[in-house]
């Protein structure tokens, strides 16, 4: 074989140089292949299995520009599949959605907007996207926060009483309708609890009886205490992937509120701010604390009252045990029939279970 010329040499050179060169843009083109943008459909949990606090249209109207302060956190990345290589592209990192609806018929899903030009659709990728609400509060709170995961805290439900919602979903373009809005339903990340005070039928109390305060508080001899804290790791790409890791507990009162007597004649919501001294835990949220999931043991956690009549003497309720989980409400009722306390706990809407514990008064 004879040495090649040098001439040959450069049409060799030309030659690979030119295919390299449609190599790479054929990959360029198959990459940024279609111009379809990305819209969003955003909801928020409210069917029978995860009960809301907040509901779509609250949601809507917090996330509008004309009211502000809030917005949906939205972090999206696409995985393209070009020559047999993987490329990952960061294409939305700490977006803020806002809500604005149109009143055009043209593009009735784009409700939901985010600043600057719009993004389109890689084709043959696979997208990861995660969103968070309210995403200011969430920031703050997250040491991780990526198109797979949200993790950090600890998060204090004593202090911050703030509904957080998360949502995940995965999109592959090579088999999703491109056209219809990435759907992201936003799930809550803690449980939900409210407590209602009563007097029993046929108990009638003395006159200007109430409930003057409460709380709760763990046992201090008990170990595995009830925890107001929580670390939060949520990944993957599915709702049964939240994990939550208590973080402290203590003895001492939580979420304290103060009142200068609630009535208790009849059911009632316990925590009004009508009057109300100190507990804008409670309040701020029409009477449901927000708190970590997790599993509470048999006369670890009580609830404390006091009574008008009663002056300082302090009332206590033993919890039966129980697991609380995310995205799920749980009524406390005391029903007060004079020396006895009957308590029952309902789990909101599907479930219900029934506790009593008698105390003497």
């Amino acid at each position: 074989m004879q040495p090649m010329t040098l001439r040959k040499l450069y049409v060799w050179g030309m030659l690979m140089t030119t295919m390299w060169a449609c190599q790479e843009n054929d990959t360029i083109n198959d990459v940024y292949e279609g111009r379809t943008p990305i819209c969003w459909g955003i909801s928020a949990a409210h069917s029978n299995d995860t009960r809301a606090l907040v509901d779509n249209a609250l949601l809507q109207k917090s996330c509008t520009p004309i009211t502000g302060g809030k917005s949906v956190g939205i972090w999206g990345e696409a995985a393209v599949s070009t020559d047999n290589k993987i490329r990952t592209f960061q294409e939305f990192v700490a977006t803020p959605l806002t809500y604005a609806a149109k009143t055009e018929e043209t593009n009735p899903h784009n409700d939901w907007n985010y600043p600057g030009e719009s993004k389109y659709w890689y084709y043959n990728a696979i997208y990861d996207f995660r969103a968070c609400y309210p995403q200011d509060v969430m920031t703050l709170l997250m040491t991780q926060m990526d198109a797979t995961m949200f993790q950090g805290g600890p998060i204090n439900t004593s202090v911050l009483q703030e509904d957080i919602l998360v949502a995940a979903t995965q999109i592959n373009t090579r088999t999703a309708d491109l056209a219809k809005p990435v759907p992201l339903d936003l799930q809550h990340i803690f449980a939900a609890i409210k407590f209602n005070v009563k007097a029993a039928d046929g108990f009638t109390p003395a006159s200007g009886e109430g409930v003057t305060s409460c709380w709760l508080q763990n046992q201090s001899n008990a170990t595995d205490l009830f925890s107001p804290s929580g670390y939060l790791v949520h990944s993957g790409n599915s709702l049964p992937e939240i994990k939550w890791h208590t973080y402290e507990s203590s003895p001492q009162p939580m979420y304290v509120w103060k009142h200068n007597g609630v009535n208790f004649t009849t059911e009632n919501t316990l925590y009004t701010p009508n009057g109300g001294l100190e507990g804008n835990e409670y309040t701020n949220n029409d009477g449901w604390l927000l708190i970590v999931p997790q599993q509470v043991k048999a006369g670890t956690l009580h609830f404390c009252y006091t009574l008008k009549n009663a002056g300082t003497q302090i009332f206590s309720v033993p919890i039966p045990a129980i697991t609380y989980e995310y995205a799920k409400q749980y009524t406390y009722l005391l029903e007060i029939r004079g020396s006895e306390v009957e308590l029952k706990m309902t789990i909101a809407p599907w479930n219900h279970l029934e506790s009593s514990h008698d105390i003497i008064m």
